[in-house]
C-alpha cells in the first residue's frame, strides 16, 4: 500500500547515511496508492532514494508525468530474440544446467518474456532435473505446465478447442489473481490473427513447419495446437472473433463493460457456433 511505501521512503535512515526503498511491480498497485506515492515524492529526504520499478507504462499519463518531473527515469527494453535466447542460456549454466533443444523457445511461449518469470522458473527448472545436466523440452512442458494452469495460454487453448467452460474458468481465475480483462482480450486478437493466418496457410496446403517459419519466424512447439485450432473455426468465426474482440476492447476502456462481462461476452460470442456478425 501507499502507507507502508511511505512510511520507508520517508523516513530518516536509522543506520548508516543513506536509505533505500524499492517498489516492485509500481504499475500493478492500485492507481489510488500510486497517485499517493507520486504525490509524496518530493517530500523524500536527500538521504533516501526510491526506486520505482514498472513494466510497459505511458510515461506521459499519470501518475508517471508527475514522477517523471520529479525524479530521473531509466528505461530498460525487454530482451527480444537472439538476445534472450542468450539469457536464458546464460541463466542455465549459472545454475550448472543446460538448455536441451527446443527447451528455451517452449520456456518463453509458456512465460512469456518477463526476465524475473524466466529467472524464477530456469532455478525451478534445475531443482526439477535434479543431477541430470540437461533441461529437456519435456521439463518444461511438465513443470511450467502445472504451475500455470490459468494463464493465457490456458485461455487461448481453451478458446481454440472452443471449450466455453474452460475458458471461462481460466479467465475468470486469471481476474482473480489480478490479470487485466484489457491484457486478456489484446492477447486473444494477436491470438486470433495469428489462426486466421494458420487458416490462409492451411488453404495452400502448407506443412506445419513451413506455417510456422512463416508466421512466427521460427519454430513454434505449439504449432500442432494453432492448426488445430484454425480448423475448428470457419474464416468467417475468426473474422467474428476479432470484430467481438475489438468491440470488447472499446466498451471495456471506455467502462461500457466490468471485467467479468466482459469474459462472459468475449468467450461466449467467440466460441459459439453461430457468429453474430461476418466481417
Amino acid at each position: 500500500t501507499s502507507e507502508s511505501v511511505l512510511s520507508s521512503a520517508l523516513s530518516f535512515p536509522f543506520v548508516g547515511e543513506r536509505r533505500l526503498t524499492v517498489v516492485r511491480r509500481f504499475d500493478k498497485m492500485d492507481r489510488k496508492h500510486r497517485l499517493d506515492i507520486a504525490g509524496h515524492l518530493g517530500d523524500v529526504p536527500e538521504s533516501n532514494v526510491v526506486c520505482l520499478v514498472a513494466g510497459e507504462i505511458k510515461i506521459t499519463d499519470e501518475p508517471y508525468k508527475t514522477i517523471t518531473a520529479a525524479a530521473e527515469v531509466f528505461t530498460f527494453n525487454r530482451l527480444k530474440g537472439p538476445d534472450l535466447s542468450e539469457f536464458l542460456l546464460d541463466t542455465a549454466k549459472s545454475c550448472g544446467k543446460e538448455l536441451g533443444a527446443g527447451a528455451a523457445d517452449l520456456l518463453v511461449d509458456m512465460t512469456g518474456d518477463s526476465v524475473g518469470d524466466l529467472i524464477s522458473e530456469i532455478e525451478k527448472l534445475s531443482l526439477y532435473v535434479g543431477d541430470n545436466k540437461k533441461i529437456e523440452i519435456e521439463d518444461v512442458s511438465t513443470v511450467v505446465g502445472k504451475s500455470r494452469s490459468f494463464n493465457i495460454f490456458e485461455l487461448q487453448k481453451a478458446v481454440g478447442q472452443r471449450d466455453a467452460k474452460r475458458a471461462q474458468e481460466v479467465a475468470s481465475k486469471m481476474i482473480e489473481t489480478g490479470e487485466k480483462p484489457v491484457y486478456m482480450d489484446f492477447m486473444l486478437a494477436k491470438y486470433f490473427l495469428n489462426l486466421l493466418e494458420v487458416k490462409h496457410c492451411l488453404a495452400k496446403s502448407m506443412n506445419p513447419k513451413d506455417i510456422s517459419t512463416a508466421i512466427f519466424g521460427r519454430y513454434n512447439p505449439f504449432i500442432n495446437e494453432y492448426t488445430a485450432a484454425a480448423r475448428a473455426y470457419s474464416i468467417p468465426e475468426l473474422k467474428n472473433a476479432i470484430a467481438v474482440l475489438l468491440d470488447v476492447d472499446t466498451k471495456l476502456k471506455s467502462g461500457g463493460y466490468g471485467d467479468s462481462e466482459a469474459i462472459t461476452v468475449l468467450v461466449s460470442e467467440i466460441t459459439g457456433r453461430n457468429p453474430g456478425r461476418t466481417t
